[in-house]
Order: structure tokens, then sequence, then C-alpha cells
């Protein structure tokens, strides 16, 4: 039986080595003070819970954390609006980490550089997977293909990194000419150089629940329908019965799904073995 969930906390730095620094990723002005916004007046593209998405130019995105002004807030609701900007901050803070950590790969949204204002990230023109498949007509098993392998060899970048995401879904997977890129890493969890990825349990999360997750991403691709599945929304927080998940007989790559929903990969190094092998043959 898993617990509740809590929020993952900003590592201190220097736990981690990071990886060389490429024109991909130039960490820029971290920990420097503006005494103005450089990003004020940009066209808001989206926002969550925590952060905004600003759109800098045609190639370049800003994300930036969500500040919520006091002017015109009664004097007891300001403590608890105060409180939650700090922790938007900080949120914003712990990803910029996660993103030194991560480095540049092709499956990740590539990060041109970071500040105290915001992350400065590519521009998924198409938006994101779960708006995409809603909107756009089925492609071809090929180009599945290449996206479902895409994401299994990000995944295992990812963990190389020793980073747990927690958060994989649909909408934090954007859709760029080049194939789909992992974003957004607020709930992302920094772990020590010498964790073994297929043991550990951070927070209740493990490598099975990350390629559980995956493989709800995988079965939308195959199926071509938006199909949301984050198993610490569930009340009952135990791991998912075959009786409750969808039958996936006949899907080009049902066994792979049905793996990652038993649980029965010992790592992603061995779902990414397997998919190569199966969906490459």
């Amino acid at each position: 039986m898993l617990s509740s969930k809590e929020a993952a906390p900003v590592d201190p730095a220097g736990q981690y080595d990071q990886p060389p620094q490429t024109k991909h990723l130039r960490i820029l002005n971290t920990g420097k003070q503006y005494s103005h916004d450089p990003y004020f007046g940009l066209r808001l593209l989206g926002h969550g819970l925590t952060g905004l998405i600003l759109q800098i130019d045609e190639e370049r995105v800003v994300k930036k954390a969500h500040n919520i002004l006091l002017e015109n807030l009664l004097e007891s609701d300001r403590s608890e609006v105060k409180y939650l900007n700090t922790i938007n901050r900080e949120t914003l803070m712990h990803e910029i980490q996660v993103y030194e950590r991560l480095g540049s790969h092709n499956g990740i949204v590539s990060c041109f550089g970071t500040s105290e204002c915001g992350i400065e990230l590519a521009f998924a023109k198409h938006g994101n997977l779960e708006n995409y498949i809603a909107t756009h007509p089925e492609p071809h098993e090929s180009q599945k293909i290449g996206w479902i392998l895409s994401l299994i060899e990000a995944l295992q970048h990812v963990h190389s990194r020793r980073v747990f995401i927690d958060d994989i879904a649909l909408r934090n997977i954007l859709v760029d000419e080049d194939g789909l890129k992992l974003s957004d890493f607020g709930q992302a969890m920094l772990l020590p150089p010498e964790t073994k990825m297929d043991t550990v349990c951070e927070k209740d999360v493990t490598a099975k629940i990350e390629m559980l997750h995956l493989g709800w991403v995988i079965y939308s691709i195959a199926v071509w329908r938006v199909h949301k599945y984050y198993i610490f929304d569930q009340e009952d927080l135990s791991w998912p019965k075959s009786e409750v998940l969808p039958v996936v007989d006949g899907i080009f790559c049902g066994r792979i799904i049905e793996k990652c929903w038993r649980g029965e990969y010992a790592s992603i190094e061995a779902l990414n073995k397997e998919a190569h092998s199966s969906l490459r043959s």
C-alpha cells in the first residue's frame, strides 16, 4: 500500500556532479538580483499551478514563477498569498536544479538559460501531447514507434542522472518538429549520485511507478486517444489490478504496455532494451 505524497524538497547545491555546459544549457545570471522583470509584457501562452509560460520570440519561451500581486488583497489574505508566492519561487529554483542535473538530451526540451526570473526553453509550436492527440489525425505506426522509443530513451537518460520525474503525463510532453520532449520538472526529485534507481523508493515514487505512468502515455499514443492516470490520485493507492486495466490485445506494443502496467520491468534499461528489440524488428 502506498501512502499519499508530499512535494519534493529542494536539494542543496553540490549534491551531484553537474553535466558540462553546452549551447543547449547555459546557466545565466544565477543568483543575480534584477531591479526589474526582464520578461515583463511578454505574451502569456499558458499557466499551471505554480508557473507561467510567456513567449520571448519564435524560438523561445520563458517559464516564470506565478507571483500573485498583493496590492488589491485584504490584509487577512496577504499572509497566505505571500506563502504561495514563496512556494512558487522555490519550485522554479528547484526546477532550475533539475535542468542543470539533466543537461542536454534530444528527448528533453532544450533549456537555453536560467535566472532568478525564469527558465528560457525552446518553444514547442505544436503544444503538448494531450492536446495534440485530441486535435490531430492519427499518425502512421512508424511515427508512433519513433515517438515511443524516444520517450523511453529520454526517461532512461533522466534516471541515469538520478532523477525521478514523478509527474509523467501527456500534458507535460511537448510536440516539436523533431519529436517529443519531456518538460515540466517542478515535481521532479533529485537523488544522490550513488542511488540505485531500480530499488530506491523516494516519497513513494519508484522506477516501476515511473514506468507505470509511462505505460499510460505509450498506450495513449498507441490507440491515439487521451488517457490520464496518476497512481497517487487513486482512492486505492495500491498497484492497479489487471481487471481494471484496458485490454491491450491486438495493439502493436501491447506487451510492452502490459508489462509497464504490471511492474514487470526491473529497470528502465530493461524496458528500453525490449522496446528496441520488439518495435524495431
